[in-house]
Protein backbone atom coordinates (compact mmCIF):
# COMPACT_ATOMS: atom_id res chain seq x y z
CA UNK A 1 0.00 0.00 0.00
CA UNK A 2 1.00 3.42 -1.15
CA UNK A 3 0.60 6.62 1.38
CA UNK A 4 1.31 9.83 1.02
CA UNK A 5 1.99 12.23 3.65
CA UNK A 6 0.84 15.84 2.86
CA UNK A 7 3.33 18.48 2.84
CA UNK A 8 3.26 20.95 5.49
CA UNK A 9 3.42 24.26 4.26
CA UNK A 10 5.16 26.75 6.20
CA UNK A 11 3.82 27.14 10.03
CA UNK A 12 4.50 30.65 11.39
CA UNK A 13 3.66 30.83 14.94
CA UNK A 14 3.94 34.11 17.45
CA UNK A 15 3.89 37.37 17.65
CA UNK A 16 4.40 39.61 14.90
CA UNK A 17 4.33 36.66 12.21
CA UNK A 18 2.16 39.02 9.77
CA UNK A 19 5.40 40.71 9.13
CA UNK A 20 7.15 37.80 9.39
CA UNK A 21 5.11 36.45 6.26
CA UNK A 22 5.48 39.78 4.56
CA UNK A 23 9.33 38.64 4.52
CA UNK A 24 8.86 34.56 4.03
CA UNK A 25 6.95 35.67 0.50
CA UNK A 26 10.14 37.76 -0.92
CA UNK A 27 11.73 35.13 -1.88
CA UNK A 28 8.35 33.64 -3.69
CA UNK A 29 8.94 36.65 -6.22
CA UNK A 30 4.68 37.85 -5.09
CA UNK A 31 4.38 41.58 -6.22
CA UNK A 32 0.66 41.97 -6.13
CA UNK A 33 -0.76 40.17 -2.39
CA UNK A 34 -4.43 40.51 -1.36
CA UNK A 35 -6.02 39.83 1.79
CA UNK A 36 -9.34 38.16 1.17
CA UNK A 37 -12.06 38.81 4.16
CA UNK A 38 -14.23 36.36 5.52
CA UNK A 39 -18.04 37.76 5.49
CA UNK A 40 -18.51 39.32 8.69
CA UNK A 41 -14.71 39.31 9.63
CA UNK A 42 -13.74 42.73 7.31
CA UNK A 43 -12.57 45.32 10.23
CA UNK A 44 -10.03 41.74 11.37
CA UNK A 45 -9.16 41.56 7.97
CA UNK A 46 -8.01 45.39 7.66
CA UNK A 47 -5.96 44.44 10.71
CA UNK A 48 -4.43 41.60 9.11
CA UNK A 49 -3.70 44.11 6.02
CA UNK A 50 -2.17 46.84 8.73
CA UNK A 51 -0.03 44.27 10.19
CA UNK A 52 1.12 42.55 7.12
CA UNK A 53 2.18 45.90 5.90
CA UNK A 54 6.00 46.31 6.83
CA UNK A 55 7.06 48.39 4.25
CA UNK A 56 7.50 45.95 1.73
CA UNK A 57 4.73 45.65 -0.54
CA UNK A 58 3.00 49.12 0.28
CA UNK A 59 -0.61 49.07 0.81
CA UNK A 60 -2.22 45.88 0.83
CA UNK A 61 -6.03 45.77 -0.68
CA UNK A 62 -8.75 43.93 1.38
CA UNK A 63 -11.66 42.25 -0.85
CA UNK A 64 -14.16 40.09 0.49
CA UNK A 65 -15.44 36.60 -1.41
CA UNK A 66 -13.12 36.13 -4.56
CA UNK A 67 -9.85 37.59 -5.75
CA UNK A 68 -9.64 39.02 -9.04
CA UNK A 69 -6.59 37.13 -11.59
CA UNK A 70 -4.39 40.03 -10.87
CA UNK A 71 -3.19 39.16 -7.68
CA UNK A 72 -0.69 36.46 -7.16
CA UNK A 73 -1.17 35.84 -3.52
CA UNK A 74 -3.79 35.29 -1.65
CA UNK A 75 -4.24 36.44 2.36
CA UNK A 76 -7.03 33.92 3.49
CA UNK A 77 -8.06 36.04 7.05
CA UNK A 78 -10.78 33.64 8.36
CA UNK A 79 -11.50 30.09 9.22
CA UNK A 80 -12.08 26.56 7.01
CA UNK A 81 -15.07 28.26 4.57
CA UNK A 82 -12.42 30.50 2.87
CA UNK A 83 -9.54 27.63 2.45
CA UNK A 84 -12.33 25.25 1.02
CA UNK A 85 -13.35 27.58 -1.42
CA UNK A 86 -10.00 28.69 -2.85
CA UNK A 87 -8.56 25.04 -2.37
CA UNK A 88 -8.73 24.72 -6.16
CA UNK A 89 -6.85 28.31 -7.01
CA UNK A 90 -3.62 27.39 -7.95
CA UNK A 91 -1.93 30.81 -7.10
CA UNK A 92 0.21 31.00 -3.50
CA UNK A 93 -1.68 31.01 -0.31
CA UNK A 94 -2.01 32.11 3.15
CA UNK A 95 -4.46 31.22 5.68
CA UNK A 96 -4.94 33.62 8.80
CA UNK A 97 -7.16 32.32 11.49
CA UNK A 98 -8.89 35.43 13.20
CA UNK A 99 -10.07 33.46 15.87
CA UNK A 100 -9.66 30.70 18.31
CA UNK A 101 -13.00 29.29 16.34
CA UNK A 102 -11.06 29.76 13.23
CA UNK A 103 -8.42 27.82 14.60
CA UNK A 104 -10.94 24.58 15.83
CA UNK A 105 -11.70 23.96 12.35
CA UNK A 106 -8.42 23.22 11.01
CA UNK A 107 -7.09 20.27 11.07
CA UNK A 108 -4.57 19.73 8.12
CA UNK A 109 -3.20 21.41 5.32
CA UNK A 110 -4.41 23.54 3.48
CA UNK A 111 -2.21 26.77 2.28
CA UNK A 112 1.55 27.45 1.74
CA UNK A 113 1.38 29.42 5.20
CA UNK A 114 -0.63 28.99 7.74
CA UNK A 115 -0.30 31.80 10.23
CA UNK A 116 -0.73 31.64 13.86
CA UNK A 117 -0.47 35.51 14.82
CA UNK A 118 -0.83 36.25 18.65
CA UNK A 119 -2.70 38.88 17.65
CA UNK A 120 -5.36 36.81 16.77
CA UNK A 121 -5.31 33.42 18.30
CA UNK A 122 -4.17 33.63 22.12
CA UNK A 123 -6.07 30.41 23.78
CA UNK A 124 -2.81 27.98 24.68
CA UNK A 125 -4.89 25.21 24.78
CA UNK A 126 -6.75 25.26 21.44
CA UNK A 127 -3.04 25.92 20.18
CA UNK A 128 -1.46 23.03 21.29
CA UNK A 129 -4.74 21.31 20.28
CA UNK A 130 -4.24 22.15 16.98
CA UNK A 131 -0.70 21.53 16.32
CA UNK A 132 -1.07 18.17 17.77
CA UNK A 133 -3.40 17.55 14.96
CA UNK A 134 -1.47 19.41 12.40
CA UNK A 135 1.67 16.65 13.65
CA UNK A 136 -0.86 13.97 13.20
CA UNK A 137 -2.07 14.84 9.71
CA UNK A 138 1.42 15.93 8.00
CA UNK A 139 2.37 11.91 9.68
CA UNK A 140 -0.34 10.74 8.03
CA UNK A 141 -1.48 9.45 11.48
CA UNK A 142 1.61 8.35 12.82
CA UNK A 143 2.49 10.75 15.40
CA UNK A 144 2.54 9.59 19.28
CA UNK A 145 1.79 11.74 22.04
CA UNK A 146 5.28 13.71 23.82
CA UNK A 147 5.00 15.50 27.43
CA UNK A 148 3.45 18.56 26.98
CA UNK A 149 5.67 21.65 26.97
CA UNK A 150 5.61 25.14 27.07
CA UNK A 151 4.98 26.44 23.68
CA UNK A 152 7.65 28.72 22.39
CA UNK A 153 7.04 32.43 22.13
CA UNK A 154 7.44 32.04 18.49
CA UNK A 155 8.60 29.18 15.44
CA UNK A 156 8.23 28.43 12.03
CA UNK A 157 7.96 25.04 11.04
CA UNK A 158 8.26 24.25 6.78
CA UNK A 159 8.18 21.55 4.27
CA UNK A 160 7.05 22.10 0.66
CA UNK A 161 8.03 17.91 0.02
CA UNK A 162 5.26 15.52 -0.76
CA UNK A 163 5.88 12.46 0.49
CA UNK A 164 5.02 8.98 -0.52
CA UNK A 165 5.85 5.57 0.99
CA UNK A 166 6.40 1.72 0.61
CA UNK A 167 6.79 -0.89 -1.06
CA UNK A 168 6.49 -0.38 -4.87
CA UNK A 169 6.13 3.50 -4.68
CA UNK A 170 8.80 3.92 -7.22
CA UNK A 171 5.07 2.83 -9.80
CA UNK A 172 3.83 6.51 -9.70
CA UNK A 173 6.63 7.96 -10.74
CA UNK A 174 5.86 8.14 -14.87
CA UNK A 175 2.76 9.60 -14.17
CA UNK A 176 3.98 12.36 -11.55
CA UNK A 177 6.62 12.94 -14.46
CA UNK A 178 3.42 12.77 -16.97
CA UNK A 179 1.75 15.13 -14.52
CA UNK A 180 4.49 18.20 -14.93
CA UNK A 181 4.82 17.46 -18.39
CA UNK A 182 8.63 16.21 -18.08
CA UNK A 183 10.60 15.15 -21.26
CA UNK A 184 14.06 15.19 -20.55
CA UNK A 185 15.10 14.85 -16.45
CA UNK A 186 18.30 14.75 -15.26
CA UNK A 187 19.09 11.21 -13.10
CA UNK A 188 21.48 11.81 -10.72
CA UNK A 189 23.36 8.83 -8.50
CA UNK A 190 26.00 7.06 -7.36
CA UNK A 191 28.20 3.96 -8.79
CA UNK A 192 27.39 1.81 -6.03
CA UNK A 193 23.81 2.39 -6.92
CA UNK A 194 24.42 1.00 -10.58
CA UNK A 195 26.51 -1.87 -9.27
CA UNK A 196 23.81 -2.92 -6.99
CA UNK A 197 21.48 -3.21 -9.65
CA UNK A 198 19.25 -0.50 -8.09
CA UNK A 199 19.00 1.68 -11.06
CA UNK A 200 17.27 -0.67 -13.25
CA UNK A 201 14.02 0.07 -10.89
CA UNK A 202 14.05 3.61 -11.88
CA UNK A 203 14.69 3.28 -15.39
CA UNK A 204 12.64 0.61 -16.39
CA UNK A 205 9.84 3.27 -14.81
CA UNK A 206 11.00 5.66 -16.79
CA UNK A 207 12.39 4.20 -20.21
CA UNK A 208 9.93 6.62 -21.95
CA UNK A 209 10.84 9.85 -20.06
CA UNK A 210 14.60 9.65 -22.04
CA UNK A 211 16.40 10.66 -18.74
CA UNK A 212 20.00 11.78 -18.97
CA UNK A 213 22.11 9.86 -16.37
CA UNK A 214 24.71 10.88 -14.61
CA UNK A 215 26.23 7.99 -11.97
CA UNK A 216 29.44 9.43 -11.18
CA UNK A 217 29.10 11.20 -7.61
CA UNK A 218 31.38 10.26 -5.09
CA UNK A 219 30.68 9.31 -1.80
CA UNK A 220 31.62 12.86 -0.08
CA UNK A 221 29.98 14.97 -2.68
CA UNK A 222 31.48 18.59 -3.61
CA UNK A 223 31.20 22.06 -4.52
CA UNK A 224 33.13 20.81 -8.18
CA UNK A 225 31.18 17.93 -9.18
CA UNK A 226 27.87 19.87 -8.37
CA UNK A 227 29.54 22.61 -10.85
CA UNK A 228 30.25 19.78 -13.28
CA UNK A 229 26.62 18.19 -13.32
CA UNK A 230 25.03 21.86 -13.81
CA UNK A 231 27.01 22.61 -16.76
CA UNK A 232 25.48 19.06 -18.13
CA UNK A 233 22.03 20.30 -17.10
CA UNK A 234 22.06 23.14 -19.03
CA UNK A 235 24.18 21.68 -21.98
CA UNK A 236 21.65 18.83 -22.59
CA UNK A 237 18.49 21.12 -21.89
CA UNK A 238 17.55 18.97 -19.24
CA UNK A 239 13.90 20.15 -17.39
CA UNK A 240 13.65 18.07 -14.38
CA UNK A 241 16.01 16.57 -11.36
CA UNK A 242 15.91 13.15 -9.96
CA UNK A 243 18.44 12.70 -7.35
CA UNK A 244 18.39 8.79 -6.91
CA UNK A 245 20.93 7.46 -3.89
CA UNK A 246 22.04 8.39 -0.24
CA UNK A 247 22.55 11.45 1.19
CA UNK A 248 25.38 12.78 -0.83
CA UNK A 249 23.51 12.05 -4.11
CA UNK A 250 20.43 14.18 -2.62
CA UNK A 251 22.91 17.00 -1.54
CA UNK A 252 24.66 16.95 -4.93
CA UNK A 253 20.66 17.17 -6.33
CA UNK A 254 20.00 20.01 -4.23
CA UNK A 255 23.54 22.22 -5.24
CA UNK A 256 22.49 21.16 -8.80
CA UNK A 257 19.04 22.43 -8.50
CA UNK A 258 20.33 25.45 -6.79
CA UNK A 259 23.01 26.10 -9.64
CA UNK A 260 20.86 25.95 -12.35
CA UNK A 261 17.46 27.29 -10.66
CA UNK A 262 19.14 30.58 -9.51
CA UNK A 263 21.38 30.85 -12.87
CA UNK A 264 24.82 30.49 -11.28
CA UNK A 265 27.76 29.03 -12.72
CA UNK A 266 29.95 28.32 -9.10
CA UNK A 267 27.49 27.07 -5.89
CA UNK A 268 30.41 28.99 -3.74
CA UNK A 269 27.96 32.04 -4.40
CA UNK A 270 25.30 30.58 -2.75
CA UNK A 271 26.64 29.81 0.93
CA UNK A 272 24.45 30.46 3.75
CA UNK A 273 20.87 30.75 4.52
CA UNK A 274 17.80 33.22 3.31
CA UNK A 275 19.52 33.60 -0.28
CA UNK A 276 17.63 31.51 -1.96
CA UNK A 277 13.89 32.28 -3.87
CA UNK A 278 11.32 29.76 -5.51
CA UNK A 279 12.85 27.53 -7.82
CA UNK A 280 10.66 26.63 -10.67
CA UNK A 281 12.00 23.07 -11.82
CA UNK A 282 10.70 19.90 -10.72
CA UNK A 283 12.77 18.17 -8.39
CA UNK A 284 12.44 14.24 -6.93
CA UNK A 285 14.04 12.91 -4.59
CA UNK A 286 14.15 8.98 -3.98
CA UNK A 287 16.07 7.74 -1.47
CA UNK A 288 18.20 4.56 -1.06
CA UNK A 289 19.57 4.63 2.44
CA UNK A 290 17.15 5.36 5.39
CA UNK A 291 19.94 7.89 7.53
CA UNK A 292 19.70 11.67 5.95
CA UNK A 293 16.03 12.11 5.80
CA UNK A 294 17.66 14.87 3.19
CA UNK A 295 14.72 14.33 0.80
CA UNK A 296 12.92 16.57 3.20
CA UNK A 297 15.14 18.79 4.76
CA UNK A 298 15.87 22.38 3.22
CA UNK A 299 19.84 21.56 4.09
CA UNK A 300 22.17 20.99 1.84
CA UNK A 301 25.87 20.08 3.23
CA UNK A 302 28.64 20.11 0.32
CA UNK A 303 32.15 19.98 0.84
CA UNK A 304 34.56 22.51 -0.55
CA UNK A 305 37.70 20.96 -1.76
CA UNK A 306 39.78 24.00 -1.65
CA UNK A 307 39.07 24.50 2.34
CA UNK A 308 38.39 21.28 3.40
CA UNK A 309 35.30 22.25 5.07
CA UNK A 310 31.55 21.32 4.31
CA UNK A 311 29.17 24.35 3.59
CA UNK A 312 25.88 24.76 4.49
CA UNK A 313 23.22 25.83 2.27
CA UNK A 314 19.57 26.33 4.11
CA UNK A 315 16.61 27.40 2.62
CA UNK A 316 13.00 26.10 2.80
CA UNK A 317 13.40 26.59 -1.12
CA UNK A 318 15.93 23.53 -1.55
CA UNK A 319 13.23 21.28 -0.43
CA UNK A 320 12.10 18.54 -3.19
CA UNK A 321 8.79 18.94 -4.62
CA UNK A 322 8.19 15.33 -4.00
CA UNK A 323 10.01 12.58 -2.33
CA UNK A 324 9.44 8.64 -3.16
CA UNK A 325 10.24 6.21 -0.10
CA UNK A 326 10.57 2.77 -1.78
CA UNK A 327 11.11 -0.06 0.72
CA UNK A 328 12.77 -2.11 -1.82
CA UNK A 329 15.47 0.29 -2.31
CA UNK A 330 16.86 -0.65 1.21
CA UNK A 331 16.61 -3.53 1.17
CA UNK A 332 20.31 -4.39 -0.43
CA UNK A 333 21.65 -2.19 2.53
CA UNK A 334 24.44 -4.19 4.16
CA UNK A 335 23.93 -4.51 8.01
CA UNK A 336 26.89 -1.97 8.80
CA UNK A 337 25.33 0.66 6.73
CA UNK A 338 21.59 0.13 8.00
CA UNK A 339 23.36 0.70 11.28
CA UNK A 340 25.20 3.80 10.56
CA UNK A 341 22.12 5.31 8.91
CA UNK A 342 20.04 4.19 11.21
CA UNK A 343 21.99 5.90 14.09
CA UNK A 344 22.50 9.06 11.88
CA UNK A 345 18.57 9.64 11.56
CA UNK A 346 18.42 8.92 15.45
CA UNK A 347 20.84 11.56 15.96
CA UNK A 348 18.41 14.03 13.71
CA UNK A 349 15.58 13.58 16.20
CA UNK A 350 17.49 13.68 19.54
CA UNK A 351 19.04 16.67 18.45
CA UNK A 352 16.07 17.96 17.03
CA UNK A 353 14.72 17.46 20.60
CA UNK A 354 17.24 18.99 22.32
CA UNK A 355 18.50 21.52 20.55
CA UNK A 356 17.55 25.38 21.19
CA UNK A 357 15.56 25.65 17.91
CA UNK A 358 12.41 22.89 18.98
CA UNK A 359 9.25 23.37 18.63
CA UNK A 360 6.03 21.32 18.98
CA UNK A 361 5.84 20.15 15.31
CA UNK A 362 9.20 19.07 15.62
CA UNK A 363 9.05 17.48 18.63
CA UNK A 364 6.38 15.50 17.63
CA UNK A 365 7.83 14.27 14.05
CA UNK A 366 11.17 13.49 16.24
CA UNK A 367 9.43 11.50 19.43
CA UNK A 368 7.98 9.05 16.60
CA UNK A 369 10.64 8.50 14.83
CA UNK A 370 13.10 7.91 17.87
CA UNK A 371 10.34 4.85 18.32
CA UNK A 372 10.02 3.79 15.45
CA UNK A 373 14.02 2.82 15.34
CA UNK A 374 12.94 1.85 18.65
CA UNK A 375 11.21 -0.87 17.01
CA UNK A 376 12.84 -1.79 13.47
CA UNK A 377 16.28 -0.78 13.51
CA UNK A 378 17.63 -4.26 15.04
CA UNK A 379 14.72 -6.07 13.19
CA UNK A 380 16.01 -4.70 9.91
CA UNK A 381 19.50 -5.66 10.36
CA UNK A 382 18.69 -9.37 11.45
CA UNK A 383 16.17 -9.11 8.49
CA UNK A 384 17.32 -7.24 6.04
CA UNK A 385 14.61 -8.15 3.49
CA UNK A 386 11.53 -7.61 5.65
CA UNK A 387 9.57 -4.16 3.76
CA UNK A 388 7.66 -3.73 7.08
CA UNK A 389 11.23 -2.65 8.61
CA UNK A 390 12.73 -0.97 5.93
CA UNK A 391 9.61 1.18 5.57
CA UNK A 392 9.22 2.28 9.11
CA UNK A 393 12.91 3.08 9.23
CA UNK A 394 12.38 5.30 6.03
CA UNK A 395 9.40 6.94 7.73
CA UNK A 396 11.40 7.65 10.81
CA UNK A 397 14.17 9.00 8.53
CA UNK A 398 12.23 11.36 7.18
CA UNK A 399 10.14 12.68 10.10
CA UNK A 400 13.33 12.80 11.74
CA UNK A 401 14.45 14.92 8.79
CA UNK A 402 11.66 17.21 8.89
CA UNK A 403 12.48 17.47 12.75
CA UNK A 404 15.74 18.70 12.51
CA UNK A 405 15.35 20.74 9.64
CA UNK A 406 13.21 23.01 11.19
CA UNK A 407 14.73 22.99 14.59
CA UNK A 408 18.18 22.44 13.28
CA UNK A 409 20.64 20.42 14.94
CA UNK A 410 23.61 20.92 17.15
CA UNK A 411 27.11 19.49 18.67
CA UNK A 412 26.87 16.24 17.14
CA UNK A 413 26.70 17.39 13.70
CA UNK A 414 29.33 20.51 14.73
CA UNK A 415 31.77 18.07 15.56
CA UNK A 416 30.71 15.80 12.77
CA UNK A 417 31.00 17.54 9.81
CA UNK A 418 34.04 18.30 10.38
CA UNK A 419 35.17 15.13 11.12
CA UNK A 420 33.50 13.80 7.75
CA UNK A 421 35.50 17.07 5.87
CA UNK A 422 38.88 16.64 7.24
CA UNK A 423 39.00 12.51 7.56
CA UNK A 424 36.89 11.82 4.69
CA UNK A 425 34.58 9.55 7.96
CA UNK A 426 30.74 8.14 6.67
CA UNK A 427 28.61 10.75 8.33
CA UNK A 428 26.55 8.03 9.89
CA UNK A 429 29.58 6.57 11.68
CA UNK A 430 30.48 10.00 13.02
CA UNK A 431 26.99 10.33 14.37
CA UNK A 432 26.85 7.00 16.23
CA UNK A 433 30.24 7.91 17.88
CA UNK A 434 29.90 11.29 19.08
CA UNK A 435 26.05 11.13 20.14
CA UNK A 436 26.39 9.82 23.51
CA UNK A 437 29.32 11.92 24.13
CA UNK A 438 27.70 14.89 22.92
CA UNK A 439 24.54 14.34 25.32
CA UNK A 440 26.88 14.19 28.33
CA UNK A 441 28.88 17.55 27.22
CA UNK A 442 25.45 19.29 27.22
CA UNK A 443 23.81 17.35 30.65
CA UNK A 444 23.18 20.75 32.31
CA UNK A 445 20.72 21.67 29.66
CA UNK A 446 18.89 19.19 29.08
CA UNK A 447 18.65 16.71 31.47
CA UNK A 448 14.91 16.74 31.92
CA UNK A 449 14.08 16.40 27.98
CA UNK A 450 17.18 13.15 28.26
CA UNK A 451 15.19 12.14 30.83
CA UNK A 452 11.49 12.20 28.57
CA UNK A 453 13.79 11.17 25.78
CA UNK A 454 14.15 8.07 27.58
CA UNK A 455 10.32 6.71 27.69
CA UNK A 456 10.77 6.98 23.52
CA UNK A 457 13.91 4.68 23.31
CA UNK A 458 13.78 2.68 25.48
CA UNK A 459 9.92 1.84 25.99
CA UNK A 460 7.37 2.26 29.48
CA UNK A 461 8.88 -0.61 31.44
CA UNK A 462 12.57 0.65 31.82
CA UNK A 463 11.26 4.39 31.93
CA UNK A 464 8.91 3.36 34.77
CA UNK A 465 11.46 1.16 36.68
CA UNK A 466 14.05 3.96 36.24
CA UNK A 467 14.21 6.67 39.10
CA UNK A 468 13.67 9.86 37.57
CA UNK A 469 17.22 11.25 38.74
CA UNK A 470 18.75 7.97 36.70
CA UNK A 471 16.72 8.38 33.70
CA UNK A 472 19.07 10.70 31.75
CA UNK A 473 22.25 8.66 32.66
CA UNK A 474 19.65 5.61 31.54
CA UNK A 475 19.06 7.34 28.25
CA UNK A 476 22.91 7.77 27.72
CA UNK A 477 23.67 4.33 28.28
CA UNK A 478 21.25 3.06 25.72
CA UNK A 479 22.84 4.57 23.17
CA UNK A 480 26.17 3.59 24.10
CA UNK A 481 24.54 -0.41 24.35
CA UNK A 482 22.42 -0.02 21.16
CA UNK A 483 25.93 0.95 19.12
CA UNK A 484 27.66 -2.03 21.08
CA UNK A 485 24.55 -4.13 20.15
CA UNK A 486 25.35 -2.93 16.58
CA UNK A 487 28.92 -3.46 16.65
CA UNK A 488 28.46 -7.14 17.62
CA UNK A 489 25.78 -7.56 14.73
CA UNK A 490 27.95 -6.24 11.51
CA UNK A 491 30.66 -8.20 12.35
CA UNK A 492 32.82 -5.24 14.59
CA UNK A 493 31.94 -2.75 11.78
CA UNK A 494 29.63 -0.62 13.65
CA UNK A 495 31.86 2.00 15.58
CA UNK A 496 31.90 2.36 18.97
CA UNK A 497 34.54 5.06 19.44
CA UNK A 498 36.82 6.95 16.36
CA UNK A 499 39.19 5.17 16.15
CA UNK A 500 37.01 2.14 14.84
CA UNK A 501 35.96 4.53 11.45
CA UNK A 502 37.92 2.69 8.98
CA UNK A 503 38.12 2.38 5.41
CA UNK A 504 37.30 -0.73 3.44
CA UNK A 505 40.81 -1.90 3.80
CA UNK A 506 40.43 -1.77 7.47
CA UNK A 507 42.74 1.40 7.84
CA UNK A 508 41.85 4.02 10.53
CA UNK A 509 40.45 7.07 8.96
CA UNK A 510 40.68 8.94 12.12
CA UNK A 511 44.08 10.10 14.56
CA UNK A 512 44.61 12.04 17.37
CA UNK A 513 46.75 14.18 14.81
CA UNK A 514 43.33 15.14 12.92
CA UNK A 515 41.71 16.82 16.20
CA UNK A 516 43.48 20.51 15.80
CA UNK A 517 41.73 20.47 12.48
CA UNK A 518 38.42 19.44 13.32
CA UNK A 519 38.12 21.61 16.02
CA UNK A 520 39.40 24.90 13.99
CA UNK A 521 36.46 23.28 10.96
CA UNK A 522 33.98 22.86 13.57
CA UNK A 523 34.26 26.35 15.14
CA UNK A 524 32.86 27.66 11.65
CA UNK A 525 30.11 24.86 11.37
CA UNK A 526 26.44 26.93 11.20
CA UNK A 527 25.16 24.36 13.56
CA UNK A 528 27.19 25.40 16.95
CA UNK A 529 24.87 27.90 16.91
CA UNK A 530 22.03 25.85 17.82
CA UNK A 531 23.93 24.00 20.68
CA UNK A 532 22.41 24.04 24.07
CA UNK A 533 25.74 25.25 25.39
CA UNK A 534 28.09 26.97 24.30
CA UNK A 535 31.27 25.67 22.45
CA UNK A 536 34.84 26.54 22.08
CA UNK A 537 38.07 24.64 20.52
CA UNK A 538 39.24 23.51 24.15
CA UNK A 539 35.76 21.85 24.54
CA UNK A 540 35.46 20.03 21.68
CA UNK A 541 39.00 18.65 21.97
CA UNK A 542 37.68 17.45 24.68
CA UNK A 543 35.02 15.41 23.25
CA UNK A 544 36.99 14.37 20.57
CA UNK A 545 39.40 13.34 23.08
CA UNK A 546 36.46 11.20 24.89
CA UNK A 547 35.44 10.02 21.71
CA UNK A 548 38.85 8.26 20.64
Amino acid sequence: MIRKFKASGTVLYGRAMMAQLASEIIHLKVEKPVVVAQNGFERKAWKVALLFNSGLFGSIPVVVGDAPEDFDFLILAGGRVLTDHFSEDIRFKAHVPLNNDHLMEINEPGSDFIVLDSAFVKNKSILTSFLKAYANSISDGLTVGVPVQPLPKSFVFSCKTSVFSGADTLEILPRLIEEKQIKKPLLLTDKGIVSAGLLEYITNELKNSFPVIYSDIPADSNMDVVNEISSIYIEKECDAIIAFGGGSVLDTGKGVYLNVGMGNSSLKSMVGSGRISRIHIPFFAIPTTSGTGSEVTKVAVISDPSSKRKLLFNSTNLQPDIALLDSRLTVSLPPHLTSITGMDALTHAIEAYTCIGKNPLSDYLSWTAIELIRDHLLGAIDNPENLEYRNALALASNMAGQAFSNSMVGMVHTIGHSVGAVCHAPHGSCMSVLLPHALEYNRSKIDSLLSELLLALAGSVVYENTPEEERPDRLISEIVDLNKTLKEKTGGRHPESLRDIKNRDGVPLVSRDDFSHIAEASMGDASIVYNPLALNIKDILGVLERCY
